[in-house]
């Protein structure tokens, strides 16, 4: 059985750490938000940018080993930029199967709410135009990634308290299931394939 490379995405406030936490995949693990606030004496406020860089270096170094010694891994991220097409294509020239669970809310402000809402509760934020950012840059992405992965999940996640909604599926760049409805930002991202 190959080895995997579980990738967990979605813009800031999407519910990735709740819908599919990287610790349940049954696999060696890394989430960034966490190392930056376990080197931030716990908390995930006002993290400065030089843990955040030692945090980008200790990513990437367990990303680069796992994929070395092919061992099973989960990671989440923004996918805000190309690092984790980058190594999502060394993990497949190692022999990797790349599997994405992308999840995203209705719309940006639900994302703003969600992540103002965290922040109230001693959670990680960032300003409205870095979100904005970060958010539109998944989108844009997010069709890079249906035709790069070897198997993409594609949800929205708008309802508190309930399960994510399957709006699509690709394998290896070829969409296998789509929904009868999908929301604007989906349509969007299709729109670039």
């Amino acid at each position: 059985m190959p080895p995997k490379m579980f990738i967990v995405a979605g813009p800031p406030g999407s519910g990735k750490s709740t819908a599919f936490p990287v610790a349940a995949f049954g696999v060696d693990y890394f989430n960034a938000d966490d190392h930056a606030a376990a080197l931030n004496n716990g908390s995930y406020c006002d993290i400065p940018r030089e843990i955040r860089s030692r945090v980008n270096v200790l990513f990437e170094t367990f990303v680069l080993d796992h994929i070395h010694a092919r061992s099973s891994f989960a990671l989440e991220t923004t996918l805000r930029s190309a690092v984790t097409f980058e190594q999502a294509a060394l993990a497949r020239r190692a022999g990797f199967v790349v599997e994405m669970r992308y999840l995203c809310l209705p719309n940006f402000e639900m994302h703003l709410e969600r992540v103002m809402m965290r922040a109230d509760r001693g959670g990680h934020s960032a300003p409205e135009p870095v979100m904005r950012g970060i958010y539109e840059s998944s989108i844009a992405n997010l069709s890079r990634a249906i035709r790069e992965m070897d198997l993409i999940y594609v949800y929205e996640n708008g309802d508190w308290g309930e399960t994510p909604v399957i709006l699509l599926q690709a394998e290896h760049g070829e969409i296998v299931y789509r929904a009868e409805r999908i929301p604007q930002w989906l349509a969007r991202s299709l729109s670039r394939l």
